[in-house]
């Protein structure tokens, strides 16, 4: 799966759906992807009205940071909807360690006149968020293990 970072709301995974019509992540993978899209553009439009005119060098660096930060997670929280296996959380978890290698290329190529201690702090932020999606991905995947169990276990029920 590609993992092509864009400052756009362009989706990161080129083509359509990777997972076939009969395929039960289809459907995640389509609600997870409207969900980001408009995630997106809430982002921006609260952004386009917090941003000044004249920004510092400082409250620039911010801005850029938050907003690959936002584009990294929601990208990274609509591939969620793929992850329901311990093969599929592997998968997901080199996806995103790409993801942050993608955008550490991207940037350099997109934003040279960003410092590159800037540069160096996004890939850093970046790759703290990977990891708590990770986490994530973990967690999500014990707790789909942990759910057939519970409902066979007899006696009331949270």
């Amino acid at each position: 799966m590609s993992a092509v970072p864009r400052w756009s709301h362009r989706d990161p995974v080129e083509g359509e759906n990777p997972f076939s019509a009969g395929d039960v992540r289809h459907a995640r993978w389509d609600a997870a992807t409207a969900h980001a899209r408009a995630a997106l553009l809430r982002y921006d439009e609260e952004s386009a009205a917090s941003v000044s005119a004249t920004p510092t060098p400082a409250s620039y660096a911010r801005h850029w940071l938050a907003l690959a930060t936002m584009r990294f997670d929601t990208w990274a929280g609509r591939g969620l909807a793929a992850v329901d296996t311990a093969a599929a959380r592997r998968d997901y978890a080199a996806w995103l360690q790409t993801y942050v290698a993608n955008w550490r290329t991207y940037v350099a190529d997109t934003c040279p006149h960003v410092r590159a201690e800037v540069r160096d702090a996004l890939v850093a932020h970046l790759s703290a968020r990977a990891t708590y999606w990770t986490d994530e991905a973990r967690r999500l995947v014990s707790s789909a293990r942990a759910a057939p169990a519970a409902a066979a276990r007899p006696g009331p029920r949270p």
